[in-house]
């Protein structure tokens, strides 16, 4: 642990693209298993809805490093408003406005759905409605509007007020409709999974995590209870859907869970680290997070599309995984050759060599 710490003093945190990996392999799980949904019988069987509730751990965690390295970068080069702008332009915005038309071009042409127009179709880019992966980058880009304002915090109790702050704010709007009624009106807009306080907690403890990495890292080093820490976390999420059924990302127990999991994860890092066998492809998965995460629905509706209802057997759900895995990988690292790649995917450009 102490050589992982001695790496974090620059400005890479090679554990955070772990915790990406964790975060992507998540969401693709929640997606993939979706495609295994019975519509006739409007069920899952057993596995493919355990795997679907369990991968929504991804969403929230990628939340967090959002926030992380956001104020990382404040903490390490101070906060230029100008330079915060372009960059988040860049890398986000752009991105966000190419996949919104791209996904509703393949909604209209091979989904043969309806384009919206006028307001509808505002609502529908301004939303992340144009395909389902989408609202998360809508919650990413509300959270930049109000960063200017958070970067600000910098002291220990400004952290500790924001740390509680926030986490009554998201558990608040998470239970919003026992306050009122979500089903129209203000109650509906601030109910909608993209608003941004239902999600600020994972955005400032990934700020606190940031600002405090030493400290806290520090206290992780029992890789055993690491170990019983996760298992006894997905035990206890088994045990909350089988009684409340499906829930969404954004549930009050991601509030305790999300924490506790991001700081297991970056605990493991070293157990990981040397174990080629992992290390490997979870840093490819880490590094192109984000590209993965855009392109993926266009695997799996190729998929989809081309492949038989037998090869959607249970049984075959690894090795489809894998397959769409390996799918996005190559579409990523094929954009990452193009010398605009920042406008499309929010990854590194590929080197030639």
């Amino acid at each position: 642990m102490e050589k992982t710490l001695e790496k974090s003093k620059g400005k890479f945190f090679e554990e955070i693209h772990f915790l990406r990996a964790f975060a992507c392999i998540g969401v693709v799980l929640v997606h993939l298993s979706a495609s295994y949904y019975n519509q006739h019988d409007q069920t899952y069987n057993w596995l493919t809805f355990a795997l679907n509730q369990l991968g929504r751990f991804g969403t929230p965690t990628f939340a967090l490093i959002s926030g992380f390295l956001l104020f990382h970068q404040v903490k390490a080069k101070g906060f230029d408003f100008h330079r915060f702008l372009k960059s988040r332009f860049t890398k986000i915005v752009m991105p966000f406005v190419i996949w919104s038309i791209f996904y509703l071009l393949i909604k209209v042409f091979v989904l043969k759905a309806t384009l919206p127009t006028g307001s509808d179709f505002i609502e529908s880019v301004l939303t992340g409605a144009s395909f389902y992966h989408l609202y998360f980058m809508v919650i990413v880009i509300q959270f930049y509007f109000i960063f200017p304002l958070l970067q600000s915090i910098r002291t220990k109790r400004s952290w500790m007020i924001a740390l509680v702050f926030s986490l009554i704010t998201s558990a608040f709007f998470i239970n919003l409709s026992h306050f009122m009624s979500v089903k129209e009106g203000l109650g509906a807009i601030l109910s909608n999974r993209v608003f941004i306080f239902t999600w600020i907690f994972y955005f400032i403890f990934g700020g606190f995590l940031a600002y405090y990495w030493r400290s806290i890292t520090k206290l992780i080093t029992s890789q055993t209870k690491l170990v019983l820490l996760v298992v006894a976390v997905y035990i206890l999420a088994i045990y909350e859907y089988k009684v409340m059924g499906s829930i969404p990302s954004n549930r009050m127990t991601n509030l305790i869970n999300i924490p506790l999991l991001s700081m297991a994860v970056i605990g493991l890092f070293p157990v990981i680290q040397n174990r080629r066998i992992l290390y490997k492809p979870l840093k490819l998965i880490g590094t192109l997070s984000m590209g993965i995460y855009l392109v993926h629905p266009l695997v799996l509706l190729f998929l989809n599309q081309i492949l038989p209802h037998t090869a959607w057997a249970t049984r075959g759900l690894p090795i489809m995984y894998v397959v769409v895995m390996l799918l996005s990988i190559g579409i990523v690292q094929a954009i990452r050759k193009l010398s605009f790649v920042q406008y499309i995917i929010p990854v590194p450009r590929m080197q030639n060599k």
